[in-house]
């Protein structure tokens, strides 16, 4: 599951370097930060921090094959996604197993940090579960 949710946190870093007219994050150590909650979690936020390692290769990777393949996201389409300016706007759309997901996503970012809001809604048959999460990374090191 780490290995999942640190694939997870470096995408928005690795989305932004994507575009060339948006101050690009400088490789790194990052410590990242994630956390969630919703409706159907446990009272409070539920948090996680790691550290990561951040290459020239991981930035210059393409997030939406990224998005696609890795941390059990087959199945998921991105639908609109802007990374300009300093900031980040993504839509997701995905079909997994039963289940219908749909995740619209926020943030801001500078070459050495970066903030990324997502509300996420659920369905399940006849069961709507709705989320919110987080993840926040700043760059503290060299790797």
């Amino acid at each position: 599951m780490l290995k999942k949710l640190g694939i997870l946190l470096v995408l928005p870093l690795v989305a932004v370097a994507a575009n060339s007219s948006s101050p690009e994050p400088e490789p790194g150590l990052y410590r990242v930060t994630a956390g969630v909650s919703g409706q159907d979690l446990p009272a409070g936020m539920v948090e996680e921090s790691i550290e990561q390692c951040v290459t020239k290769e991981d930035l210059a990777a393409d997030p939406s094959s990224i998005l696609g393949e890795h941390a059990g996201m087959e199945g998921c389409t991105i639908t609109q996604h802007d990374w300009a300016n300093g900031k980040i706007s993504m839509q997701m759309e995905c079909a997994i197993g039963g289940a219908d997901a749909t995740a619209e996503s926020r943030g801001t970012y500078n070459a050495s940090s970066y903030k990324l809001v997502t509300t996420m809604t659920i369905k399940i048959e006849d069961t709507t579960i709705e989320m919110e999460s987080f993840v926040r990374g700043e760059r503290v090191g060299d790797c």
